[in-house]
């Protein structure tokens, strides 16, 4: 019952469920309005967002296809040569272009759609046309051939039709013969696009190319678009979307109306000089979806009103919360905390049965989560290990020289401060070499990685104990006497002597000399230490190898007085007799197993006829300055080695001091004017360590001899500790990643990580990968999985003779 009715003369009277019915209805009406309003922004937003994506997918699409259709043609420029009769092959080049031509003009037209072959000498002029009426080359394209004839060029024209052209040019007896232009109509890559992702699209001249052409014409082809699919559909939508076009909208994509449906325009810039690509979509289907979505929303929310808005919001209150509470601890994950977020993920009540889409967002954040902490700790450890490897050997796992010449130091200066007595042992395995020689390097590895447990085993946890390269290892003993010392090098030399490698039918056994020496007393600085340690090292071995022979300052007198002296002169009588020598080693391509390159070793000739390697004279003729010359000396030997091989190309090794050579830039440029060799077959390697240690110089040096035209190499790659952060400055060609991270790349995972992110590094930079010490089949596989491009090695070929050069290229297959 409404109650009584209000008698004459009362106000108007409306029952109060009447008033809680209208005023709830006014709120539901505005609450779904609302939603309404918000559903189809969240339309609009989603539709722009998926259309973005849909839109970087089309002109990736459309590009590609350009790209590889240019690819397609560069192949087949290759082959038309070879596409003569069956008959007699005629020598002149020309004349088997043309009989390819004549044989199979049916295949190039209809199998690979070529609509034009023209044959152009080196000044442009072209000496032969397929088919007769082809029609002439654009004028741009053959005047870019004239200043570039040895250059393969791709350009696409619409003058008036749309054609990619191809210019490959090809050599007859190692000669640039001329230019071979291959040319192909757009026609088909469009259709293909079209039939690839559903979209019409047109060629478009810039403003300035469409200004030109335009002219008054109700032709379906539109002076402005040389080239579209299916114009009768395609060409209303562009002069519908044409006063856009013509301003800066037109650089956005945009929405056309026309004939009751919507499409999409959108510019895909630059794919020639002066030519973009407009794209359109039908995006009829998602715009009524997006009405219909709104719509939708319009009448749940009339149906609302039937419901009781408690009920309503007593339904909507639990997922909202929990939507709350997910995006509250999203932004977690962004902190690394994911512990915390884990725990802070809302539940499902006891008493939901079923789940939902909060449910399943709940539990792909909570997989997304564990995702990223693996990754995280993925980086975590592979930083550890970069981190581990700047400071230690990865072979024995002591520290490096770097590491050590550092803990040294601290040791040095507290022995200073504190007054405190220590002493230096510099370790030199005897023999070594031969065991390397007779057995390889894996066999020394294992060597060493025995003598390196047997030194952790004898000392003390307070000594530093370190590889410092090679078969060298250096010991600290902080708090020492000298009577100490001596008891611990003996005790090393017992220690090495016990150990023992077997290798077929070979039993290594090696020795320990040992060089002493004491600090503060007879030095506080650990550069001059490690020289006094090395030089008593040699006194050693000089009375006998396996002793032990504690540093006196005489001692130093006559090393200076003897070795050095002795080294300086017979560098300079070889600078003067021209017994420096040059060896090679090949580089090999892992994919093909051609010979890419030789790397130049230099040598020198004693007067009995024994070698030395760099190491021995390198540091004596940089510290007396005879290094520039030494440069200088190589670098004319190669040139000479390619001017009498035109097909040959080198790589050469420069020294540390060449940064600081001033003059050498300019006698490179000399001399390759003066022999007429083209720099490009010329390479030049610095360690990674003297182009850190003098990166300003260093990339000065690259920019200049790279502007000459030649290459450069980064040898030795990841021996340092900051390499990556200073690759991206210097303009290097190959990176040659150091032999440490090879050898046991076979067996350890660590080093495959590492090459494998040193490589995509370098791939990405656009930078070709080497890598060197590879010494067995084992590692070249591991090498071919990992994407590195090229190798060195004992097992690809050893350092020879330079002369003959074919002899250094049979170590390779013979």
């Amino acid at each position: 019952m409404d109650g009584p009715s209000p008698g004459p003369g009362s106000s108007r009277y409306l029952s109060l469920r009447w008033k809680s019915l209208i005023a709830l209805s006014l709120a539901l009406i505005l609450v779904n309005a609302s939603l309404a309003l918000i559903a189809n922004a969240q339309f609009a937003r989603q539709f722009e967002l998926q259309q973005g994506y849909v839109r970087d997918q089309q002109a990736r699409q459309l590009r590609a296809l350009v790209d590889e259709r240019n690819l397609e043609m560069s192949k087949l420029a290759s082959l038309v040569p070879l596409l003569g009769t069956d008959e007699v092959v005629t020598p002149d080049l020309l004349e088997r272009i043309a009989q390819a031509l004549d044989s199979h003009s049916a295949l190039l037209d209809l199998e690979w759609d070529i609509r034009s072959v023209h044959w152009l000498l080196a000044d442009g002029t072209e000496t032969l046309g397929w088919p007769e009426n082809a029609a002439a080359l654009p004028a741009a394209l053959i005047e870019d051939l004239r200043h570039n004839p040895e250059q393969a060029l791709a350009a696409l024209y619409c003058d008036p039709e749309c054609r990619q052209y191809r210019a490959t040019p090809l050599l007859v007896d190692g000669t640039f013969a001329g230019n071979l232009v291959l040319g192909r109509s757009v026609a088909d890559a469009l259709l293909t696009f079209q039939a690839l992702t559903g979209a019409e699209v047109a060629m478009a001249w810039d403003d300035e190319h469409a200004a030109a052409h335009r002219a008054p014409t109700n032709d379906l082809v539109h002076p402005s678009f040389p080239a579209m699919t299916f114009p009768d559909q395609t060409l209303p939508v562009l002069q519908a979307a044409m006063p856009a076009l013509t301003t800066n909208l037109g650089r956005q994509p945009m929405l056309v109306q026309h004939r009751n449906r919507w499409f999409e325009v959108f510019r895909v810039p630059s794919l020639a000089a002066g030519i973009d690509a407009l794209v359109v979509n039908d995006v009829t289907a998602q715009r009524a979806a997006i009405n219909a979505a709104t719509l939708g929303s319009l009448l749940i929310g009339l149906l609302g009103l039937l419901l009781s808005g408690g009920l309503l919001l007593l339904i909507i209150k639990g997922p909202l919360y929990r939507l709350r509470d997910l995006a509250t601890v999203v932004p977690l994950l962004a902190e690394n905390r994911f512990e915390d977020l884990r725990n802070q993920l809302p539940q499902r009540h006891h008493y939901l049965k079923l789940g939902d889409e909060i449910d399943l967002m709940t539990e792909t954040i909570g997989n997304l989560t564990d995702r990223m902490e693996e990754l995280q700790s993925d980086r975590e450890r592979a930083e550890s290990r970069l981190v581990w490897l700047a400071d230690h050997d990865p072979l024995t796992h002591l520290f490096n020289r770097r590491r050590f010449n550092k803990e040294f130091q601290r040791i040095l200066d507290q022995a200073r401060r504190f007054g405190h007595q220590g002493a230096l042992l510099f370790i030199d395995l005897d023999q070594f070499k031969d065991v390397n020689d007779l057995s390889g390097h894996p066999i020394g590895d294992s060597l060493l990685q025995q003598v390196a447990a047997q030194l952790r085993l004898i000392t003390e946890t307070s000594d530093l104990l370190a590889r410092l390269g090679g078969d060298e290892f250096a010991l600290a003993l902080p708090e020492a006497t000298e009577a100490d010392a001596v008891v611990s090098a003996e005790s090393i030399q017992r220690a090495i002597r016990g150990i023992s490698v077997q290798a077929s039918n070979r039993r290594h056994q090696v020795s320990a000399s040992i060089g002493i020496c004491l600090f503060p007393t007879q030095g506080t600085e650990a550069s001059q230490l490690m020289a006094y340690a090395d030089l008593a090292m040699y006194q050693a071995k000089e009375r006998g190898r396996g002793r032990w022979y504690l540093f006196s300052p005489h001692d130093l007198e006559q090393e200076r007085l003897d070795a050095r002296v002795l080294m300086r002169d017979q560098i300079t009588r070889a600078l003067q007799e021209d017994s420096f020598v040059l060896h090679a080693q090949p580089i090999i391509e892992i994919a093909t197993g051609r010979v890419r390159y030789l790397e130049t070793l230099l040598r020198m000739r004693g007067k009995t006829g024994e070698v030395a390697s760099p190491s021995q004279f390198i540091p004596i003729a940089e510290r007396d300055g005879l290094i520039h010359a030494i440069d200088r000396w190589v670098i004319d030997s190669a040139l000479a080695c390619l001017d009498r091989e035109p097909d040959l190309r080198l790589s050469v090794n420069l020294s540390a001091n060449a940064l600081d050579d001033p003059s050498l830039l300019g006698f490179l440029q000399e001399r390759l004017a003066g022999r007429g060799i083209a720099p490009e077959r010329l390479m030049f390697e610095l360690t990674e360590t003297a182009a850190i240690n003098s990166l300003a110089h260093a990339a000065r040096l690259m920019q200049g001899m790279k502007a000459l035209g030649c290459r450069f190499a980064l040898d030795d790659f990841g021996s340092g500790y900051a390499s990556y952060a200073y690759l991206r400055n210097l303009p290097v060609d190959v990176i040659k990643i150091d032999g440490a991270f090879i050898r046991d790349i076979a067996t350890n995972p660590g080093d495959r990580i590492l090459v494998k992110a040193i490589t995509d590094m370098a791939h990405g930079l656009g930078k070709r990968v080497v890598a060197e010490f590879v010494e067995n089949a084992a590692i070249l596989e591991v090498l071919a999985e990992l994407g590195v491009d090229d190798a060195q090695g004992y097992h690809l070929g050893k350092p020879q003779p330079f002369y003959p050069t074919q002899r250094v290229l049979n170590t390779v297959t013979g």
